[in-house]
């Protein structure tokens, strides 16, 4: 049964009107009969429709203890002085409403997990406990991290991961004091043919036979090492057009075994060269 408060005060006014006996007694008989016009009316046993009209009560409990329970009262919002904090009821626990404080700032004390496609910001600080984060978060492999990285907005500065060279790579030149910084070396045994890859700043080459270098990635002011052992054979390597010696002309490499090969870039298709040979 849904009533509106017009037919609450219908049912009041005809209980009043047929009430009888003296005055006192019909005091008595009001107050009973109202009761009665109220149960008539479904109060506590079905909804209740008060239409536009608000209901206004202090549903302010003093402690957590206090409140009833949330299994008899699921979907019930209470609010709990001690917590200074608004609880409602569901599935036979009593839950903490997130609010702000009154300078509007929040505090979440448990974990929070954003489930969306985009998660904004706008903060001029952000300050970060943990010691490290995660990004690629679930990545099955190298793959499917490709891309992950660092981005800062309006420079067109980032730090991205590539996973088919398994590296860093800064699109922006670093400048600093370095320390404890040791260069990636790219050791191999080459015979045949051999690409030496300008962005990497040393190579160490042994060759099983006679090998034919070239560079690769080639740009104006890169610059590689590379220690080369023609091994006691010796082994004779050849090089590609890109690759230009002092005065045209290459060292002799029966000489040494062992040799120091500096290449620069002078654009992006020329690598100037020089060797120091060893012997060991």
């Amino acid at each position: 049964m849904t009533i509106n408060t017009t037919t609450l005060k219908a049912n009041l006014t005809t209980k009043i009107n047929n009430t009888s006996g003296t005055t006192d007694a019909k005091e008595f008989l009001l107050l009973g009969k109202a009761v009665e016009a109220v149960a008539n009316t479904g109060i506590g046993s079905s909804d209740v429709d008060f239409g536009s009209y608000k209901i206004t009560y202090s549903n302010n409990y003093a402690t957590l203890s206090d409140l009833p329970s949330a299994s008899t009262y699921h979907g019930m919002f209470a609010h709990v002085h001690a917590e200074a904090a608004a609880y409602y009821s569901h599935a036979g626990a009593w839950y903490k409403l997130v609010n702000y404080d009154t300078s509007g700032n929040l505090t979440v004390s448990g974990n929070l997990t954003v489930n969306g496609t985009t998660t904004t910001i706008n903060s001029t600080t952000l300050d970060v406990d943990d010691l490290n984060i995660t990004v690629a978060k679930g990545a099955a492999d190298a793959a499917a991290a490709n891309g992950a990285g660092l981005t800062v907005d309006g420079a067109s500065a980032n730090i991205t991961y590539t996973s088919a060279t398994d590296t860093w790579d800064f699109n922006k030149a670093i400048t600093g004091t370095y320390t404890s910084l040791n260069p990636v070396v790219n050791t191999a045994n080459v015979v045949t043919s051999q690409t030496i890859d300008m962005t990497k700043p040393m190579h160490h080459f042994n060759m099983t036979g006679n090998t034919a270098f070239s560079g690769v990635s080639v740009a104006a002011g890169r610059t590689s090492m590379m220690i080369l052992d023609t091994t006691a054979t010796p082994h004779t390597p050849t090089w590609g057009s890109d690759i230009k010696w002092p005065s045209a002309t290459e060292p002799t490499w029966s000489d040494s075994r062992y040799w120091v090969v500096s290449f620069t870039c002078k654009d992006s298709t020329t690598i100037l060269a020089s060797a120091q040979g060893y012997t060991i």
